[in-house]
């Protein structure tokens, strides 16, 4: 072979080289994979997590879920939150005040929905009076479901044996008739429902504008990782804008990731107004309703707890 021959494949084979860094530049470096733990409540709360991991639109923007922890109540997973590699969650706002409170040192980077709560009896019960004395159920302390509960005892002014169980155990036992009532958490208010049980109050009538779960990341890793913090709110956000957009289709996905029948993912999820804007105020009201009833010991700002920076950012 010629001399000039082989200057010629050299130089092909090294502009190939070229290129082929290039690319892995543009690829790797540019687009560089963040690895992220996950955690989110198994109920149709998760919505907007579920549809983004069914879409793969977390890889899409660089972000490798490389753990996805479930949890039955929030109150479970913001303990979990507190140890493990767990950096995101998907959890309702009660529990998250309650770590923070703590000292756990997270951020609300965006809202997940509103609503999403119930109170659920034996259809003989066709009033919250009608409770009175009774035995009820509910997730512990601090839940979403445990604040709804207190807030209609007041309302009612009733008096009832409050029994702590999360909710998978607190439906069971309602349909067995070991219980009379439950707070509980959507979708399994509308399992209860399908299942011939009454539905006496809804959040929504309690408190028209109660938050629900909320996107949370450790502030380690917020500091750490803004860009992957500012991904997360646009896939979020997406999710979401998803969801109010092909209501149908999302509920066939969570019916699907929760194991429950489509139309049961279908009503249940009618029940939670799907949004991403957060209420400062509103937060504000969650955590000194939590003071009022013992579950945290002092007020602080919402403001502490409540970063919309990245929110701002992603929709103006």
């Amino acid at each position: 072979m010629s001399r000039r021959r082989l200057k010629i494949i050299a130089v092909i084979v090294f502009i190939g080289v070229l290129l082929l860094s290039t690319l892995y530049y543009f690829t790797y470096i540019l687009h560089a994979v963040e690895n992220i733990g996950m955690a989110v409540e198994f109920n149709d709360h998760a919505a907007a997590a579920w549809i983004a991991l069914e879409k793969k639109w977390f890889r899409d923007v660089g972000l490798n879920v490389t753990s996805l922890a479930t949890f039955r109540t929030g109150l479970q997973l913001a303990a979990a939150i507190t140890r493990g590699d767990i950096d995101v969650a998907w959890a309702c706002l009660g529990p998250i005040i309650m770590a923070y409170a703590r000292g756990v040192p997270l951020k609300i980077v965006c809202m997940a929905h509103l609503h999403g709560y119930a109170l659920v009896a034996k259809p003989e019960y066709e009033s919250v009076e009608d409770l009175n004395g009774k035995v009820i159920a509910c997730p512990g302390p601090g839940s979403p479901c445990w604040l709804l509960l207190r807030m209609v005892m007041e309302k009612y002014n009733i008096k009832a044996v409050v029994r702590k169980m999360p909710p998978h155990m607190a439906l069971n036992a309602l349909l067995s008739g070991q219980i009379d009532a439950a707070a509980l958490p959507e979708h399994y208010v509308t399992l209860a429902k399908l299942k011939g049980m009454r539905v006496l109050v809804r959040s929504q009538s309690i408190w028209p504008t109660m938050p629900g779960s909320v996107l949370v990341v450790k502030e380690e890793f917020l500091k750490r990782s803004p860009k992957a913090v500012k991904k997360l709110v646009e896939v979020t956000v997406r999710a979401l804008n998803y969801i109010n957009k092909h209501f149908e289709d999302s509920a066939r996905i969570v019916a699907r990731k929760l194991n429950i029948p489509y139309e049961a993912a279908l009503e249940s999820m009618r029940y939670l107004d799907y949004t991403y804007e957060i209420d400062l105020n509103e937060v504000q009201k969650y955590i000194n309703l939590l003071v009022k009833y013992g579950a945290i010991d002092k007020p602080f700002n919402a403001s502490d707890i409540v970063d919309t920076r990245f929110l701002k950012e992603v929709v103006g």
